[in-house]
């Protein structure tokens, strides 16, 4: 039979709704967070779970802020970039993810930017590598993919997301300022042919690319590649065209449904997307961080190339952790878990590729 109504809502808003009991209030606009509360303190650190029950296991890493396109929705055609001068060293990331490692972080991806652009990829990898992560992933927009597909591997850098907003030359340029269509997929084919695991993450805006939908569900049915597409965020450079170019996961997926039989995918808790297995074999996933944010549950801290750990992609304000000793990034710890929100902020001013995707 064909899903309708409630039924494309994941698990994860049954757990947000519990998290609305949880702080008093089943009305988003009015919710406070309680006074904070940590399960750590002092030098008596042992885990990084909020008052709220959310435990930090998850760690975002940009690695440069830098990037060969120039996604209309990321950042201007003529953007300026850091100094790289202020960027973390090798030696710094692999000190701070081996701290957050003994504090319970687990998984770890590497963002950017364009991860793959920072001169010091392969040295930070290779530190990065030999920590205690379950699962280590790299998202990336997949045009130097192939100079480093070994050398991820050597690295146990198993799961990649690559960034495709169209399937088509023409929109794909448009959208990126980029000519690099044939080679990203010839580069996702030859990570999956390596024994990667690739996942698709398409913004999905309306009137630039959502007539493109049933393309990239053939597209999964035909490589057996998950395809999650994002709803687009008030973030930085996004915010003037978000309220003309949003479209919402209930009505992409209501364009499917008439196509498409959607069998829901049991996810983990944590997990940002919500997914289904098509009738045709297709896997197609959706974030939807905007109509149906996941804050209730969410379990990830992020590290900026210079050295600004952020407990919310949604919040401009972080602390530097850049140049300080152990001792002295334990409170930065403590303190980040206050400083993670109960509730989504409608926006945030910094640019995507300064804080990593």
């Amino acid at each position: 039979m064909i899903h309708t109504g409630r039924e494309y809502l994941p698990v994860e808003f049954t757990l947000y709704s519990n998290f609305l009991e949880r702080i008093g209030t089943d009305n988003p606009s009015k919710a406070t967070i309680p006074p904070y509360e940590t399960s750590i303190s002092g030098e008596n650190v042992t885990n990084l779970t909020d008052s709220h029950g959310r435990k930090i296991r998850k760690l975002r890493l940009s690695l440069t802020d830098k990037c060969n396109l120039r996604c209309h929705y990321c950042m201007p055609v003529d953007s300026t970039f850091m100094d790289e001068k202020k960027f973390l060293k090798a030696s710094e990331y692999t000190e701070i993810v081996s701290e957050l490692v003994d504090l319970g972080v687990e998984e770890l991806r590497l963002t950017g930017g364009e991860p793959l652009l920072r001169p010091a990829f392969e040295e930070i990898v290779r530190g990065i590598s030999q920590l205690k992560l379950k699962k280590i992933g790299l998202t990336s927009n997949g045009i130097f993919l192939d100079r480093y597909l070994e050398i991820l591997k050597e690295n146990r850098v198993f799961h990649l997301n690559i960034s495709l907003d169209s399937l088509d030359p023409e929109n794909f340029m448009s959208i990126t300022h980029g000519d690099y269509l044939d080679r990203v997929l010839e580069n996702i084919s030859r990570a999956r042919k390596m024994g990667f695991v690739v996942k698709v993450n398409t913004v999905a805006m309306k009137g630039v690319n959502d007539h493109e939908l049933e393309n990239f569900v053939t597209y999964s049915r035909n490589t057996g590649i998950e395809v999650r597409f994002l709803e687009l965020m008030r973030i930085g450079h996004a915010r003037d065209a978000q309220k003309k170019q949003f479209i919402p996961a209930k009505e992409m997926i209501a364009r499917l449904m008439e196509r498409h039989l959607l069998k829901p995918i049991v996810k983990e808790g944590d997990s940002t997307s919500f997914n289904y297995l098509l009738d045709n074999g297709a896997q197609i996933g959706f974030i939807a961080s905007e109509s149906r944010p996941f804050c209730g549950q969410c379990s990830r801290w992020r590290l900026s190339a210079d050295g600004i750990l952020r407990a919310c992609l949604m919040k401009d304000d972080g602390i530097s952790i850049r140049n300080k000793t152990t001792e002295e990034r334990i409170p930065v710890y403590q303190e980040l878990l206050g400083m993670k929100p109960a509730m989504r902020p409608i926006e945030v001013s910094h640019q995507m590729n300064g804080i990593g995707g």
